[in-house]
């Protein structure tokens, strides 16, 4: 059954080191002459792991705090966002990092960009703002109070969806200049949201361990999978055909769109990611564990690090 949805500059300059790149070295090329696959892991302590080949991971630290989301358009172009209102910005594969002010002094949990120069970000005490310039300038905007904790942002930049407690569902469609407050009914709090690149297909996990889906660029959404854990992270492969969901208990794979559980090292995940076939989930104590046969084997990748791990993201 239908569930409805019902409404209701200064930049400081860092040198840091990490990130979309490494250490300023440019970014590697593949063989056929495109840039190598990037991906990310960010967590407690400040920490940035990452890889270009997916098989070598270096690890270290690049903020005061935790980091709780990582953001990249490319191989050069990343931001990340942490604690205490925490946002930082490279456009040369994290030679050089400079620090944005997004006025929100809260600790920010979201932060998902859809092009260069548009995104959003969002954090506790219903945090959020929205930048069309690639995060020269931070509109802020009061739309709740709820504590927002994942975000999806379309290929357009126009529409993006932020998610948050109490089933809260924050969705715009002109790039983040008006806002929608909506409930998804029956959702629990929301940890995590994802989406196709034109979200014909967005998935939401709560804490309750409810799984819901949308066909309709978030307007509406249906349970999907009640799992009866709770679940922190979903992510979904460009085509859709592939959905991976972690939490304190394990993970779930969804396939032609049915989910089942997959048999990942015990543990407990607070990150998700799909890229290019290969499944990932990360969580604490620095665990990172990979598949490339859809979640039915599992190996364990060594990142150099014991920080806990609380966002994954990839080009």
């Amino acid at each position: 059954m239908r569930s409805v949805v019902s409404s209701a500059s200064l930049s400081v300059a860092l040198v840091l080191l990490a990130a979309c790149g490494d250490s300023g070295t440019p970014a590697p090329k593949s063989s056929d002459g495109g840039s190598a696959a990037w991906r990310s892991a960010v967590g407690g302590g400040g920490l940035f792991a990452q890889t270009f080949d997916g098989a070598s991971w270096k690890s270290r630290s690049v903020a005061p705090g935790s980091l709780f989301a990582v953001a990249c358009v490319g191989n050069t172009v990343g931001w990340t966002a942490g604690e205490r209102g925490f946002v930082a910005h490279t456009t040369d594969g994290g030679a050089t990092w400079a620090t944005q002010d997004a006025h929100l002094p809260a600790t920010l949990r979201a932060i998902r960009f859809g092009t260069t120069t548009s995104g959003v970000v969002a954090g506790d005490g219903g945090a959020l703002a929205v930048t069309r310039d690639g995060g020269a300038t931070w509109t802020t905007a009061n739309v709740t109070t709820a504590t927002l904790r994942g975000a999806a942002v379309a290929n357009d930049a126009e529409t993006m969806l932020v998610v948050g407690d109490a089933g809260t569902l924050l969705r715009t469609r002109d790039g983040g200049a008006t806002w929608s407050v909506a409930t998804i009914a029956g959702g629990a709090d929301l940890r995590g949201v994802a989406a196709d690149p034109s979200m014909h297909l967005v998935l939401a996990v709560d804490a309750r361990g409810g799984i819901w889906s949308s066909v309709d660029v978030g307007a509406t959404f249906v349970a999907e999978r009640a799992s009866g854990e709770p679940l922190e992270s979903v992510s979904l492969a460009e085509d859709g055909s592939i959905a991976l969901a972690v939490g304190s208990r394990g993970a779930l794979v969804r396939r032609n769109g049915a989910w089942e559980r997959a048999s990942v090292p015990q543990g407990a995940f607070h990150a998700a990611l799909v890229s290019l076939g290969t499944l990932y989930a990360g969580g604490d104590h620095g665990a990172l564990v990979s598949s490339d046969d859809g979640g039915r084997t599992w190996s364990a990748i060594a990142i150099g690090s014991d920080a806990p791990i609380y966002g994954l993201e990839d080009l």
